[in-house]
């Protein structure tokens, strides 16, 4: 989006969507869960996973860890405002480079069983909108020659924009996830009434603290449906104040998070070094825990520290500062 545009008040930029749903996502991951995980039984949300890939992408997300009766999986969610030539190979890339980092984390911990695999990765994109054209179940991003069999990675496509407010009232409900109700400012038959319904039902299936994290995403939605007016009122006149203090620290956030962003940049530049050196020494990747562990200690200790201790201990020394509790 053009920044005239977001100057004028007309949209909320796509980085103010992605960052609203991963705030959501992030507090209410059973919510997530429920929605988006596609099995049946119980599902019970686990962790949000810091791979090697997330920590050396930044735009992508972390994963989420569940547990279903399938056994454990990573459900992986992309959000994407239009269907565009990369989302496609975005999606394969994080499914592949993930599934690699996995692997290689599970033949290194101490103890894991032969048979032992890396959870599966089910992955989803939520279309926010684009074509009328309906968009088949699922995408994929084919490897293999169209003359032979299927090689590649498929995800499954939400384009919730397609939906009507009924169809995903009723996901919410057959679900018992009202993640899917901050959607429906982009439904293709929304209007005040049908969105006023909505907020009622949001407010009878979710407790006082979701209710407001839902509605502070649905006012950012609400601002991006340029055929209907009058939708962000709706959402913030069923809110509390609460939710308009939430969107006037997330606007305001984001001026402090440029200024953040060049700082981390200049950690993360850091780490990245340091880990290498850590990989070196060790003759292997570092696991999720020891990589986080590393960051930990980066920013309390400082690089020259840490570089003193990757130049000065043995791989078995470095094995145990890189446990959880170590001490520095």
């Amino acid at each position: 989006m053009e920044a005239t545009e977001r100057r004028a008040g007309r949209a909320p930029a796509g980085d103010d969507i992605d960052l609203i749903l991963r705030h959501v996502s992030r507090k209410l991951p059973h919510a997530v869960a429920r929605a988006l995980v596609d099995c049946e039984g119980p599902i019970e949300p686990l962790e949000w996973v810091d791979t090697q890939v997330t920590s050396r992408q930044r735009r992508l997300d972390r994963a989420l860890l569940v547990k279903a009766a399938e056994g454990k999986r990573l459900l992986h969610v992309e959000w994407a405002r239009a269907m565009t030539r990369d989302v496609s190979w975005r999606m394969f890339e994080y499914n592949t480079l993930t599934a690699l980092a996995l692997g290689s984390e599970t033949r290194a911990r101490r103890g894991a069983k032969p048979e032992e695999g890396p959870p599966r990765i089910e992955s989803v994109l939520v279309l926010l909108s684009g074509r009328d054209e309906p968009w088949p179940e699922e995408g994929v991003y084919r490897t293999s020659p169209e003359d032979r069999p299927f090689s590649g990675v498929s995800f499954r496509v939400e384009p919730v924009y397609q939906r009507t407010v009924a169809e995903l009232v009723r996901r919410a409900t057959e679900q018992g996830s009202p993640f899917w109700l901050i959607f429906a400012p982009l439904t293709k038959d929304v209007d005040a009434d049908k969105l006023a319904h909505v907020m009622e039902n949001l407010r009878a299936q979710s407790s006082p603290e979701e209710f407001e994290e839902l509605c502070a995403a649905m006012a950012v939605l609400a601002e991006t449906n340029r055929r209907v007016k009058g939708l962000k009122d709706v959402v913030v006149s069923a809110g509390s104040g609460r939710l308009v203090v939430q969107n006037w620290i997330f606007r305001e956030g984001r001026k402090e998070g440029r200024k953040e962003g060049r700082k981390q940049g200049r950690l993360e530049g850091r780490l990245e070094t340091l880990a290498h050196q850590f990989e070196r020494r060790l003759g292997r990747p570092l696991t999720m825990s020891e990589r986080q562990t590393l960051e930990t200690r980066l920013a309390k200790l400082g690089a020259g520290r840490v570089g003193d201790v990757v130049l000065d201990r043995s791989p078995e020394e470095l094995v145990r500062w890189l446990a959880p509790r170590a001490e520095g």
